[in-house]
Order: structure tokens, then C-alpha cells, then sequence
């Protein structure tokens, strides 16, 4: 299978597959509860003429729908994290840590930041599945 484009739904699936085919997911994440969406700005230099809205429900270590869905949609989801596409971009490749991003204000949350402090190594270890998705990026099409 070639590359998989980002932030397509081909992706997204290819994403939830990736985690629910990880064995040590379910157990750190056996206590998480919560639906996350990430906000990708616009950038029209970069390949990315819209916002992308991405919806990801996480329950109990269980991963329900992943979608590329609108914004109302995005903004129904438990915690929301926007931000521009090449800091997204970076925290996928690991080449920024997601907690300093937040911290540092190149990514902005809507939600409530000590549960997901508490719980970062939920958020890592999707972060690091999610670089297991072999992704091919707008600005590298």
C-alpha cells in the first residue's frame, strides 16, 4: 500500500486501524474517556486551502468514529486542539512534543488540560501510532 494522504478519511481509517491493532493501547488507555478533535488551520502555501476538522472518539481504550467532519461537529468533541497545519504536521513526525506546543501556545485546547496532563501517555502513545500511518503530507504532494 503507498502512502495514505493526510487528513483524508482514508487516513483517518487507516489511523483507527492502526490503533485498535496496538496491544499496549487498550491498557493505557483503559481509563481515558473522550472524544478529541483537531482544528487544522488553513495554509494555502502548504497545500491546505480550508480548515480540516478531524473528529476521534476514545472511550475505555476502545476508539469508536474517526471522521473528517465539519466544524460544529469538531466543536461538539470533548477536547478541542487547532492549530496550524505545519505544527500539526511537526507533532506527527515527533518533531515537537504535543504538551509543549500546548504549553507554549503553537497548539490551542478547548477542554480540560489537567485530565489530559494526567493522562499523557495516552496522548503519546497516539502520537506515536499515529506515525506508524504511512502519511502522505500536502506540502510533500
Amino acid at each position: 500500500m503507498g502512502k495514505i494522504k493526510a487528513m483524508t478519511q482514508e487516513w483517518m481509517d487507516a489511523y483507527k486501524a492502526a490503533i485498535e491493532a496496538d496491544p499496549e493501547y487498550k491498557e493505557i488507555a483503559k481509563n481515558w474517556e473522550g472524544s478529541v478533535a483537531l482544528i487544522v488551520n488553513p495554509d494555502p502555501d502548504k497545500g491546505v486551502p480550508e480548515p480540516v476538522y478531524l473528529f476521534m472518539d476514545y472511550w475505555h481504550g476502545d476508539v469508536g468514529e474517526f471522521v473528517v467532519c465539519d466544524k460544529a461537529k469538531a466543536e461538539s468533541a470533548k477536547f478541542v486542539m487547532t492549530g496550524d497545519y505545519a505544527r500539526w504536521k511537526q507533532v506527527a513526525l515527533k518533531e515537537l512534543d504535543s504538551t509543549k506546543a500546548l504549553l507554549q501556545g503553537k497548539l490551542k485546547m478547548k477542554g480540560d488540560l489537567p485530565y489530559v496532563v494526567r493522562n499523557i501517555k495516552v496522548v503519546n502513545k497516539v502520537i506515536d501510532i499515529l506515525g506508524r500511518v504511512d502519511t502522505l503530507w500536502p506540502d510533500e504532494a
